[in-house]
């Protein structure tokens, strides 16, 4: 199930956080402790980067780098 809504991103420590309503989570069974899965629109009103311009995409799961040729710096 998909549910959209706005939030407001907030400073957590080091991190930022987002807080899911209630009414929201109840509607989708999430307790605290389940993991979630968050897509992020880009805010193009404000002028921000996407989250993937910053941080990369799956950046946890990404290959090494390999140069294809041998013969480059």
């Amino acid at each position: 199930m998909t549910t959209i809504f706005s939030a407001k991103v907030r400073k957590l420590g080091n991190s930022l956080a987002v807080i899911v309503p209630k009414k929201i989570a109840d509607e989708v069974g999430a307790k605290s402790g389940d993991n979630v899965r968050v897509s992020l629109l880009k805010s193009e009103a404000h002028g921000r980067s996407s989250l993937d311009e910053i941080a990369g995409i799956d950046a946890g799961t990404a290959k090494p780098f390999v140069r294809d040729r041998r013969d480059r710096v």
